[in-house]
């Protein structure tokens, strides 16, 4: 045998094994320190953004898809409508929260080019503006009866009025709206369409109309009376109608013409009828009968001042931030770990539409006999839960319990919500718990968890029965910070001889408020 080829033979292998225990070594010195080849080939990058919203994004949060479905569940409309006016003023106000309404738009956000790549962990600071619903003084159109109050006097059909800028000065023609609008800024806030004005300012450009037997007293602003002198077409002021010589007529009749929606006001001295003509940006008092065949003349309609009929938003100049960061492929507002107000849209009876709706689920141990259902969701009431049915008492364990919470990085959590209810047994914490649960396994998993019984710990007094109205209760979540798999529970139990009525609303967590003393 050729002693040369088996050395050959015997060195290879020798070699095949030094190589194959240097790349274990190195294997396993690149799990230890960088992680498994699957790990490293799942990109992890944790990236933190800060964002100042643009008009257009106010715009985007408002014309998308899953606002408006979050929106619709007010069925009274409210939110809805307040989402719209969020993309025209740019901010948020009202029912629309950054909290809730954000999440959609980062969701949005995050693939696009300057998002890219945001894993677990990676977090966005959003700077945004809030308003305030401010209730204003409006004027509405007049539709026929005349009363005693404040009218701006407009021209059928024009955005005009007559105004006065200052007490020493006569009527004028002043244009709300239109080429000429920049010269008169924040005089009248026009609201909507031609219907309605209203700010405070308005108050400027109001005459106010005051009976005087069969006739009306009109004065300006000013408090100074309108009134005709002889057979002029045009006006005078005066503070005191006592001075007022012969021949000079302070009253008015006021007549409504139901074709066009004009008013009439006629000097019941020489019959001279307030006219604006359209050509000149004037008004005087004219023979109607001569006038009716003319053109270039515009009858008068009347807007009467309404307290508190138009609600508008002040936005505020001052900037807020809120914090998201992203967890498990969800954007959750920093310190906001769960906000369930548990109204609005359909009352549900049916376990799985809850959840689908809520992300509650409703477990039971043991049987609840002869019933369908013991928790249910309603629009108005929030969660509730009865055994009581057909004049019988149905012994049950059921729990709702919450979408999952991660206090991973909580400091001093608080859990708060709404209760009220009605015959429960004494204590009525016999019949009604709280409880928290850091294995729960998600929906089916009840039986299998370990629950720590918080009930004691709930802070604020618990309903007695003695009405519906509901109770505001909170509970010190600060045992279970550092936890990522955390749940709350309400606990319904009923006898043969117990079955209460609970509900349960606007159950949120956060981190507490500080406090300055």
């Amino acid at each position: 045998m050729n002693t040369r080829n088996i050395f050959r033979v015997t060195s290879c292998l020798c070699g095949l094994c030094l190589f194959g225990l240097l790349c274990t070594s190195c294997e396993d010195y690149t799990e230890h320190n960088f992680g498994t080849p699957e790990e490293l080939w799942q990109a992890s990058q944790v990236n933190n953004y800060v964002i100042e919203l643009t008009p257009q994004n106010y715009v985007d949060l408002a014309s998308n898809a899953d606002n408006q479905a979050l929106a619709a569940q007010d069925e009274t409309g409210v939110t809805a409508k307040q989402l719209q006016q969020v993309g025209e003023v740019g901010c948020f106000f009202g029912n629309v929260t950054p909290q809730e309404y954000l999440p959609a738009l980062l969701k949005s956000l995050v693939g696009t080019s300057q998002y890219y790549s945001m894993t677990n962990g990676s977090s966005i600071t959003i700077k945004y503006k809030v308003g305030d619903i401010v209730s204003d003084a409006a004027y509405v159109p007049n539709t026929g009866e005349l009363a005693e109050g404040k009218y701006l006097m407009v021209p059928a059909g024009q955005e005009q009025c007559i105004a006065h800028s200052g007490e020493g000065k006569t009527y004028g023609y002043l244009l709300l709206a239109g080429s000429k609008a920049d010269l008169v800024p924040n005089l009248v806030q026009r609201v909507d369409e031609n219907t309605i004005w209203a700010n405070d300012v308005a108050d400027s450009y109001a005459y106010t109309f005051e009976k005087d037997g069969d006739a009306w007293l009109i004065s300006n602003p000013f408090e100074q009376y309108l009134y005709m002198k002889g057979t002029y077409a045009s006006f005078n002021y005066l503070e005191d109608l006592g001075d007022l010589e012969d021949e000079q007529w302070p009253n008015w009749s006021v007549t409504y013409n139901q074709a066009d929606q004009t008013y009439d006001i006629t000097n019941t001295g020489n019959q001279k009828t307030m006219r604006f003509t359209t050509q000149y940006n004037n008004v005087g008092a004219y023979d109607l009968s001569t006038m009716e065949s003319l053109d270039g003349y515009l009858g008068l309609q009347l807007y009467k001042r309404i307290e508190g009929a138009v609600e508008s938003v002040q936005v505020s100049e001052e900037e807020q931030e809120i914090t998201f960061t992203l967890e498990d492929g969800q954007w959750q507002a920093k310190g906001d770990y769960l906000n369930s107000e548990l109204t609005g849209g359909n009352t549900l009876t049916d376990m799985d539409a809850v959840y689908q709706a809520t992300g509650w689920s409703v477990e039971y141990k043991g049987s609840i006999g002869d019933l369908t259902y013991v928790w249910r969701y309603d629009a108005v009431y929030g969660l509730r839960a009865s055994a009581y049915v057909s004049s019988t008492y149905h012994p049950t364990d059921a729990w709702a319990i919450s979408p999952r919470m991660n206090l991973k990085k909580a400091e001093q959590p608080v859990l708060t919500f709404e209760q009220a209810q009605k015959y429960a047994g004494s204590p009525v914490t016999d019949y009604l718990k709280v409880l928290v649960s850091t294995d729960y396994a998600g929906r089916g998993g009840l039986n299998d968890a370990t629950w720590t019984d918080v009930t004691d710990l709930v802070q604020g007094t618990w309903p007695d029965g003695s009405s519906w109205d509901y109770m505001s209760m909170s509970v010190d979540m600060s045992q279970f910070c550092g936890q990522t798999n955390v749940y709350v529970a309400f606990r319904y139990i009923s006898t043969d001889a117990v079955a209460a009525t609970w509900e349960v609303k606007n159950v949120v967590c956060r981190e507490a408020e500080e406090t300055t003393e």
